[in-house]
């Protein structure tokens, strides 16, 4: 799997950084589809998603609403803008009930001189997140409603497909998302996603039930991908 599909719990393998941020964070539950910050909103906070699920997402002028990314439980959130403390370009919203560790520009950049391994982190982490949006920008010019979705979902349940022996097996996708959006991911509408689905359930390389989605051939999946 490329690199940069894959993020780890961002305090994974730094657990002194890990105590210091959580000392100075406050803890706040959302419900689900409750927004954590809207665009235009000052950037003077980041988040920690220590359980549930969250979209980036805009809202166009035209009423549609584009998601940019979808953040997973130990995924930090909120980076781009706390550094210089600029306003929100896209809002966050739960798809999932939600806990998350808030903290403060003025502290998280006191933890950033004090500790450099979480300043490489977070550079780490805004590189590998440039690197996505980078390879999402190609996926909407040369590949088809149907290999987007594939690799969404393929990056969507990255930490389980590196499991050993996971490409051999059925794979949960972890991240329920509605029709509307996937199509919100993938740059297309609800009525190709649905299609597209029900055709990659047919062929057997998904099974959709109650919400869920599970990848039946992860290899087969991947192969896929990977001749495109």
């Amino acid at each position: 799997m490329d690199w940069h599909l894959h993020e780890k719990d961002f305090f994974w393998d730094m657990p002194e950084e890990k105590r210091a941020f959580m000392s100075v964070a406050v803890r706040k539950a959302f419900k689900k589809g409750a927004f954590i910050f809207l665009e235009e909103d000052l950037g003077d906070k980041c988040f920690y998603l220590f359980q549930g699920a969250v979209k980036i997402c805009r809202m166009t002028s035209t009423g549609k609403e584009p998601i940019v990314f979808l953040r997973k439980s130990g995924e930090m959130f909120g980076l781009a803008e706390v550094i210089n403390g600029e306003t929100r370009k896209c809002s966050a919203q739960t798809l999932a009930a939600c806990v998350v560790f808030e903290v403060r520009k003025d502290d998280f950049e006191s933890l950033l001189c004090a500790h450099h391994s979480l300043a490489r982190r977070v550079m780490s982490v805004l590189g590998r997140r440039l690197r996505y949006l980078a390879e999402q920008i190609e996926n909407l010019m040369v590949c088809d409603v149907s290999t987007r979705i594939l690799r969404l979902l393929f990056y969507l349940s990255s930490e389980c497909l590196l499991e050993s022996d996971s490409l051999n097996r059925p794979v949960r996708v972890p991240v329920r998302l509605t029709q509307e959006q996937l199509a919100a991911c993938t740059g297309s509408c609800q009525q190709t996603v649905s299609e597209t689905l029900q055709k990659l359930q047919a062929e057997g390389i998904i099974l959709m039930a109650k919400k869920e989605i599970t990848l039946l051939r992860p290899v087969e999946i991947m192969n896929r991908l990977h001749d495109q």
